[in-house]
């Protein structure tokens, strides 16, 4: 039976029987004293359109698939180019072309998306979380989350993004640079399975500065993807609150980012729900950013840290706590409502998706950031991520079938 694709790419479906190949001959030969390659390159018109640009690409084609491989299901194997007869095993999209990966070729892609506007702390979020995750996530049974190897270049391969950008917060204690502005986002591919279900979910994040939430068409594409999404982590900045902002102005911390208003994102939010109306079934997982912030000044603030004093429980016992994320998600809607002047928002989360929404509030660097720009920790001391998990675990168990031990106690 066919497996239903979502490229990450173009944000278009498709079943894996219509799975295109692209050819990997890179061999060359010589004529008239020059080289040239076996099987040659082409415009590819679907390719160059996705990226705005006029390359010339290897030759990309369909395979051969039986009747039984439609009926009993498509298991990806090299297959042989109908131009040279190399064999190649390079999936890509039928409609843009782009390098997908085998086994999400194999057995389907359910997703979960990251999204955020500019600032709100996202690329922090994301290199910590898989951290977080090989280091932790055998607790609950949960594969190690493997970084993708697929992109145009070697330098666009996930396991290079990450690799890189986990080195910046890891070794030299420096949040990851803001990303720069690009129209033709890069996906970072994370695939987490689990031992006991053999379930598999694709984590998806894009490596731009921040999904515009004022632009009609980057609206109109973001929500033909989250309609897609089996869940949706959507980072808020805690920064952006002006009741924190003034109280911590008071005491000369100033956000250095410009961060996206609440309002903003939820605005973009609504819109997505009233145009598909589904995403109310979809979880939510709104995950207040920077949240060391409010935990470092709670006096200031006059927050009860009570449901924050410890990191994750599940680290320790190995059950994930429902009733941990309930108290904390209740306890930012309580203050939401009572002190930072976001009643409404709290309000409307609710009402959109009742049980299918939580808040949590993580630290991804673990402490503020000080005059330079660095960690506010000393050199040796490590970067200790605060509940960055909590809100993919959640989505993982409301999604169900990865065999997550949970309790209510």
């Amino acid at each position: 039976m066919a497996k239903t694709i979502l490229c990450p790419y173009c944000f278009e479906s498709f079943n894996n029987t219509e799975v295109m190949v692209q050819c990997e001959n890179y061999a060359t030969r010589t004529i008239d004293g020059m080289p040239q390659e076996v099987c040659e390159r082409e415009e590819n018109q679907r390719f160059n359109e996705h990226w705005d640009e006029k390359v010339m690409s290897k030759h990309v084609f369909y395979p051969e698939i039986g009747w039984k491989d439609k009926l009993f299901g498509y298991k990806p194997k090299a297959c042989k180019c109908d131009k040279c007869g190399t064999p190649s095993t390079r999936f890509v999209c039928p409609h843009c072309n782009n390098w997908l990966p085998t086994e999400m070729i194999e057995k389907g892609s359910e997703i979960v998306s990251v999204i955020g506007g500019p600032a709100s702390g996202k690329s922090n979020y994301i290199v910590t979380l898989i951290q977080q995750m090989q280091k932790y996530g055998y607790k609950l049974s949960l594969s190690q989350i493997v970084p993708q190897l697929v992109g145009r270049t070697k330098t666009e391969y996930t396991n290079h993004l990450y690799g890189r950008a986990k080195d910046t917060i890891f070794k030299d204690h420096t949040p990851v640079p803001q990303t720069r502005v690009t129209s033709h986002p890069i996906p970072w591919l994370f695939r987490l399975e689990s031992h006991t279900t053999n379930k598999a979910v694709y984590l998806v994040f894009y490596d731009t500065a921040g999904e515009s939430f004022r632009d009609p068409e980057e609206i109109k594409k973001n929500a033909k993807y989250l309609q897609k999404s089996k869940a949706v982590i959507v980072l808020l900045d805690t920064l952006s609150l002006p009741y924190i902002q003034n109280i911590l102005a008071s005491k000369n911390i100033v956000n250095q980012d410009k961060a996206t208003p609440f309002s903003e994102t939820m605005d973009a939010l609504r819109s997505f729900v009233t145009d598909n109306p589904k995403l109310k079934e979809t979880p939510f997982a709104f995950v207040m950013s920077k949240f060391d912030s409010v935990i470092q000044n709670q006096e200031d603030l006059e927050f009860d840290i009570t449901a924050f004093k410890h990191n994750s429980s599940f680290i320790n016992t190995g059950v994930f706590s429902l009733k941990e994320i309930d108290e904390a998600s209740n306890m930012i809607k309580g203050y939401m409502e009572e002190h930072w002047d976001e009643g409404a928002l709290g309000d409307d989360i609710t009402h959109l998706w009742g049980d299918n929404a939580r808040f949590f509030g993580v630290s991804a660097l673990g402490s503020m950031t000080n005059a330079m720009m660095k960690i506010d920790i000393l050199d040796n001391e490590q970067v200790k991520p605060f509940r960055v998990m909590d809100p993919l675990i959640w989505v993982l168990h409301k999604i169900g079938g990865f065999g997550i031990p949970t309790d209510n106690k």
